[in-house]
């Protein structure tokens, strides 16, 4: 059987009934993701990792109580998410889960996007402007358009109401456009916020 060929959902239905091997694939699979994403949250790799691997041990030991879902992606997030964050809490170290602010942005060459000179001040408007959003506005715009989530997947995953998630999303691309000024496009947005999150990696 080609595990390779199948669907992260497909695998899902095949682990369920105790097919050890499918699980080896969905954690393969989904490992990167999960701990760029934990490691949005806390600069300590070691309890990501720990993390990662408590989840999927917890999902072997109970997958007799659980059930099929619509995206293994998104389920693991919210999973670790809230791993995370009783880890955090137990600690001490947060109260609760808050997202990292961004590091710095070096611009990288790409004269098809901008031209270097405009996109290297762009990105300093926005990196600056990143960084006075709350962490949950960060958080959005990261699972939003670095993941491509939508609303729904977001609200699911954050454990927030889908009016929240667009209340907070539309605040924080409105500060975006009013401290970019000119530089600030609205058909290149999307693709610049990209750029800024990719950079992040």
């Amino acid at each position: 059987m080609r595990y390779v060929d199948f669907t992260s959902e497909e695998l899902w239905k095949q682990f369920l009934p105790g097919d050890h091997l499918a699980l080896d694939t969905i954690v393969k699979r989904h490992y990167n993701l999960l701990y760029q994403y934990g490691c949005k949250f806390t600069r300590d790799a070691a309890l990501v990792k720990d993390c990662i691997q408590d989840l999927f041990l917890y999902l072997w030991h109970r997958r007799n109580t659980i059930n099929e879902t619509a995206s293994v992606e998104h389920y693991l997030m919210k999973a670790l998410r809230r791993r995370l964050a009783r880890a955090l809490s137990k600690s001490g170290s947060m109260e609760g889960i808050g997202f990292l602010e961004f590091k710095d942005v070096a611009a990288s060459p790409d004269e098809q996007l901008i031209q270097q000179e405009q996109k290297a001040a762009l990105a300093d408007k926005i990196k600056k402007c990143i960084l006075q959003l709350s962490r949950r506005q960060q958080e959005i715009i990261y699972l939003r358009f670095y993941l491509n989530a939508s609303a729904a997947d977001i609200a699911d995953i954050m454990q927030l109401n889908r009016q929240s998630v667009y209340n907070l999303l539309n605040d924080a691309l409105n500060k975006l456009r009013q401290h970019t000024g000119a530089y600030f496009k609205p058909a290149m947005a999307l693709s610049i916020i990209l750029l800024l999150v990719l950079s992040q990696l």
